[in-house]
Formats: structure tokens, sequence, C-alpha cells
């Protein structure tokens, strides 16, 4: 089955080391979170220390905006990183001068946006991104894309031009505040309609953002998202999923 986890940050926000905990010995994928840059120096503090052995795949997402750092500050500090992890998620709209993210360009991983960001929701938006960092690669937003267009068309298109690129993907049910909250039966059943187009072996990180006694259920609705499980209807007309064969 696929490598699947949550973000630290959907399960315990700021608290790393809880969101961690939470985890090990359920999932064999994790996403570090330092979102809010506030976040990322302890974070990164404690990364030469932190046992991630129990992890198939472990990923760090940067600060979704800065307003402390400059552009060259936060490579800087994101150069540390690279040299323990090798997938470094991004949103494109960090990004002004991409010359200054050459040093780490092959650790980068480009984000799909959602409907607040003005840049980066589709391919075309996000096309001169990866013509400047070509080594750049892609996390695929499987939320966002539905929320941009729920037909899932935007979607479609990402994962057919983008695919070879792909080396994540983010799933959780983003509302109409932008919020990642926990996948609703229709939002999973949108999202196995297209699940065929992900390839099987990119590793899928869950930011919804749940209580820790949801986190059984929500593995369960994301496996089935992705294809992993069947929908299987009771005679009370309540949904139940079941492992697909």
């Amino acid at each position: 089955m696929r490598r699947i986890g949550f973000s630290t940050g959907a399960l315990a926000k700021g608290d790393f080391q809880k969101g961690i905990k939470l985890q090990e010995g359920r999932v064999d994928a994790l996403e570090l979170s330092a979102l809010r840059e506030d976040e990322l120096a302890p974070l990164l503090h404690a990364l030469a220390k932190l046992d991630l052995s129990k992890f198939a795949y472990v990923s760090f997402h940067a600060p979704s905006q800065r307003e402390h750092y400059s552009e060259k500050e936060l490579v800087k500090l994101l150069t540390k990183v690279a040299t323990y992890i090798s997938s470094i998620i991004i949103h494109p709209d960090i990004i002004e001068n991409p010359d200054t993210w050459k040093p780490i360009e092959g650790s980068l991983v480009l984000e799909n946006m959602d409907q607040r960001k003005p840049i980066g929701r589709t391919v075309e938006e996000l096309k001169w991104y990866f013509e400047a960092l070509p080594k750049a690669r892609f996390c695929f937003d499987i939320g966002h894309a539905r929320q941009v267009d729920p037909t899932l068309g935007v979607a479609t298109e990402m994962l057919r031009v983008l695919a070879d690129r792909m080396v994540e993907v983010h799933i959780s049910e983003v509302d109409a505040a932008s919020k990642h909250v926990g996948i609703s039966t229709a939002a999973m059943k949108s999202y196995a309609r297209i699940s065929s187009l992900i390839p099987k072996d990119v590793p899928a990180i869950i930011e919804s953002v749940i209580n820790p006694e949801a986190i059984d259920d929500e593995l369960r609705m994301a496996r089935a998202s992705l294809g992993e499980y069947s929908v299987v209807k009771r005679t009370n007309g309540e949904d139940t999923l079941s492992a697909m064969k």
C-alpha cells in the first residue's frame, strides 16, 4: 500500500514532537511542519537529534509566508534542512527571485495553491516556476485543486502534466475558508475518481486538522480517497469502508 502519514502541524499545531509521537507505530510517512515562521527555528534546532528512522519517507514544510526573514535568510536556513531531508515543500508565492533558491533547487518541492492565492493554482500558473527552477519537484495538493475547480479538471491536468515531477501528495478536505478539515464522504468519492492518476509510489501526507482520537478514521478516509478502500453501503444508509483486495 501507499506510504502515508500526517503533517505534524495537522495533529499538533506548533508542537512537532507531539505530532511525531502521535504517529509512531501507525504510519510510515511524515511531514515536519514549520508552516509558520516562528516554528522554523525550534524545528531546525532539534532536527539533527530527531529519530525519524521509523518513517520510510520524511519531508519538511517550509513557512508559507515571509514576514521576518528575507528571501536569502530563509534559503540559508532551509539549506540546513536540506542536509537532513531531501524534500522541502514550499508555496510558490514566497519565491521572488528564483536564482536565490538555486543552492537548494534539487530539494524544492513546489505545491499547488488554493483559491486565496493569485498564483500557483493551475498548471499554467506553476509553469513559470518550474521553468525557472527545472530541478524542483511537485507536491500535488488534491484538496487545493478541488477547491479551485470542483469538477477536478484542474486536478486532472496537473496529474497528467506534472506526474513525472510528483514526489508527494497532500490530502485533506479544504473548506470555503481554505481551512484543512477532515475528509467528508463527498470529498472522498470525488478524490477516488482520479486516484488512478496518482502514481502509487508517491507518498501521501494528510493535512486534515483533526483531534488525535480521529487519526485512524482519517487514515481510512485518506486511503479510500486514494483508491485503496472500497465503499460499501450498509442497510441503514451509512457508508463503511473495506480494504481493496
